[in-house]
């Protein structure tokens, strides 16, 4: 049996193509784009304080695009998140390291609209996100501690330089614990600064 990192990879890697594939198909209702970015995380409780685990987030967006101000767009991201004592540290006893595949679905409202290039400059982004942790690195704690399942909210702001390319910066927080554990509250949450390119 394959590892599950690269049953992950290959999930993410049919999404992008059906994202590039549904975006031509469709046309005026439905646009595909990708995303690539950084994530600055941490976890509430486990004494590692401030936005010090720096990690991956990419994968592909799939949006139904409306000339309004509004649209809904559906994501799969290959998601690095934890805590860590410092930002980019290598010391593997400060470093609380999750991998997920997240699935967000996010209601975008948009203004500033360029007629002559059909395009809205901003936005802003509000949503929920499913996330399956498939990684686990923890000096602390055991991969069996660790919620397999997490359900976020989602807040973000992003602008469009062009028609194709443009840039948002999201904050999500898990809405319940990330650890099985009765004392401590142990939420993740993370700020997420992204490239953005539409097909």
């Amino acid at each position: 049996m394959r590892p599950i990192h690269k049953h992950i990879s290959a999930l993410l890697f049919i999404f992008c193509i059906l994202v590039i594939g549904q975006s031509k198909s469709f046309g005026q209702g439905f646009r595909g784009g990708v995303v690539l970015g950084l994530n600055a995380s941490q976890i509430d409780g486990d004494t590692l304080y401030g936005f010090n685990k720096a990690g991956l987030t990419v994968g592909g967006r799939l949006s139904y695009y409306t000339e309004k101000s509004w649209d809904i767009c559906l994501e799969m991201l290959y998601s690095q998140r934890g805590s860590a004592i410092k930002l980019f540290t290598q010391n593997d006893n400060w470093i609380n390291a999750l991998n997920y595949l997240e699935i967000p679905i996010v209601f975008r409202l948009k203004d500033w609209y360029i007629e002559k290039e059909d395009y809205h400059k901003v936005r802003a982004d509000a949503g929920l996100s499913y996330g399956y942790l498939f990684g686990v690195k923890s000096p602390v704690f055991g991969e069996e501690l660790f919620k397999k399942n997490d359900i976020s909210w989602l807040l973000g702001l992003g602008i469009n330089f062009t028609k194709h390319i443009g840039a948002s910066l999201r904050y999500t927080s898990s809405l319940g614990k990330v650890v099985n554990t009765e004392t401590t509250k142990f939420h993740s949450y993370f700020l997420t600064l992204r490239t953005e390119y539409t097909f």
